[in-house]
């Protein structure tokens, strides 16, 4: 009797009706957490990563779900999903909570974090949001425990919006053991997309190697955090390709023998749409330009300078019409200017205005609008006539109270330019705010500037990791005013930064 009993549970231990859960995959069932952006007053695209293949999205007021939204995931897109959240309310924030679920619906793992919609079209209203790129770049990777903690930096400001303004990742680099400051790296199992060893004609590792670096960044917890409470609106500059490139470009300057060019471009475009909330436009999928309205006081502008850009090497004249925005995107943006009715245009420019930028230029040539002063072949390979373009449409039509905002040369500047490029005797005041690297290698001296535009510095720090935090504010009197500053990666103010940009109307010159 003894022995069946024994017998019996044995039997029991080994039955699979109690056998242990499988423990969850490293990083969990929600390795990437989730993010949301594009937000407008009504809408607002979700996004996420679900290895499990299932998940379910809940709208909240408080405690009560006012939305189930369930979702689904398939290897074919690496477990992303996008949802478009549409007839939301304006200037109004929804708890959101995600649930990871296995095949038959059992939660495995949840998260929970905050929406806020964007002000109706004219609504008076203050609010704040913060603007960086450069991440991961040249060996300056993820901490084993401190991670990218700038991010909670960022997140302690409780900004409305941030504005990735490109090099979200560094396609082309890697994570060594420590970083250029001998700091330990949590290191990564994705390839550089410049290694010989990776056939750019392969589509299927050219796009795995974009989405490791992808998965990598979106990885770090603070960053996670982050993008639970705050909207991005996400474009690109070169690294979330290669270095210094152009979508239309048959082949990469650099190596201009290496065959598959287009399909690793192809691939870098796919991954970006994949692993960013950016809503799709229904006409060219892969547009990444589009423009935002917060209220009355704030419409914003996300341009692109890589996917019609002319060769960096071809000379700059007029008559050339050497382009990095393309005749379509170029005019769509000065409609819009043209068109909106908010005190400030905030332009998101994924290169600078007067900082001459570009990797050996006496061979490639610039890779931004200044022309520079380099007194060689470079010199002559800038983009300027297009920015003259611009700037005179601005002048001439009376366009007043924009902003440029700028990443990308891995230090911090403040900018005022004031011209008349129309000849009409009155001035075209402007400024361009230049911010960055969030973790990358960090310029320790500010870049000569391009006298061209005639900029004035009024802040510049390098060697240092840094974000822009920009406020909306309303004076007694009522008026609506852009406060700017600098922070560094523990969110500290940088001496001399804050800067107040009042709405102005146009001095006589």
């Amino acid at each position: 009797m003894l022995k069946k009993k024994v017998l019996l549970l044995a039997c029991l231990l080994v039955s699979p009706a109690v056998e242990a859960q499988p423990a969850p995959p490293p990083g969990g069932y929600l390795p990437q957490g989730f993010a949301f952006g594009d937000v407008t007053s009504s809408s607002a695209i979700f996004w996420t990563r679900l290895p499990s293949g299932h998940g379910r999205l809940e709208l909240r007021d408080g405690a009560k779900v006012l939305r189930k939204v369930e979702l689904t995931a398939t290897a074919d897109d690496d477990f992303t999903t996008q949802v478009d959240l549409e007839d939301l309310a304006a200037n109004r924030r929804y708890g959101l909570r995600l649930a990871a679920l296995d095949a038959a619906g059992a939660e495995l793992e949840s998260r929970e974090g905050e929406l806020r919609t964007a002000p109706a079209a004219g609504e008076k209203t203050e609010l704040s949001f913060v603007m960086s790129g450069d991440l991961g770049g040249q060996g300056y990777c993820r901490h084993p425990e401190q991670g990218y903690s700038i991010f909670s930096a960022m997140r302690a400001l409780a900004p409305d919006f941030f504005v990735a303004n490109g090099d979200m990742i560094y396609a082309d680099s890697t994570c060594p053991p420590k970083n250029p400051d001998g700091q330990p790296n949590l290191q990564s199992d994705y390839l550089d997309v410049s290694d010989k060893s990776l056939d750019w004609r392969d589509p299927a590792k050219t796009f795995e190697a974009f989405a490791g670096h992808w998965r990598y960044n979106r990885a770090d917890r603070h960053f996670q955090d982050f993008l639970a409470r705050t909207a991005i609106y996400t474009q690109w500059d070169d690294h979330e390709v290669i270095n210094d490139f152009g979508s239309p470009w048959k082949e990469w300057p650099n190596d201009p023998d290496r065959p598959g060019y287009p399909q690793l471009v192809a691939s870098g475009t796919r991954a970006l749409f994949l692993y960013n909330p950016i809503r799709r436009d229904p006409d060219e999928p892969r547009r990444i330009y589009r423009s935002f309205s917060w209220g009355a006081d704030v419409d914003l502008f996300l341009v692109d300078a890589r996917s019609y850009r002319s060769a960096n090497d071809a000379t700059d004249r007029p008559a050339n019409d050497k382009t990095a925005l393309g005749k379509t995107q170029l005019e769509w943006l000065k409609q819009r200017l043209r068109e909106s009715k908010a005190t400030f245009k905030v332009i998101s420019n994924d290169v600078p205005l007067s900082l001459p930028t570009g990797s050996q230029t006496h061979l490639f040539g610039r890779d931004a609008f200044a022309n520079g002063t380099s007194g060689d072949f470079a010199q002559r390979t800038g983009f300027e006539s297009e920015l003259v373009d611009l700037l005179t449409f601005l002048d001439r039509e009376n366009i007043d109270n924009v902003v440029f905002l700028v990443t990308d040369v891995h230090f911090a500047m403040q900018l005022r330019y004031a011209l008349d490029l129309d000849g009409d005797g009155e001035l075209l005041t402007f400024h361009e705010l230049v911010a960055g690297p969030l973790s990358a290698v960090r310029t320790v001296t500010p870049f000569q500037l391009d006298p061209t535009f005639k900029p004035v510095t009024l802040f510049a720090q390098g060697d240092i990791f840094n974000f822009l935090f920009v406020r909306l504010e309303r004076g007694a009197d009522g008026a609506p005013r852009l406060r700017a500053e600098i922070r560094d990666d523990s969110g500290r103010i940088l001496e001399g930064s804050r800067l107040e940009i009042a709405p102005r109307v146009r001095d006589k010159g």
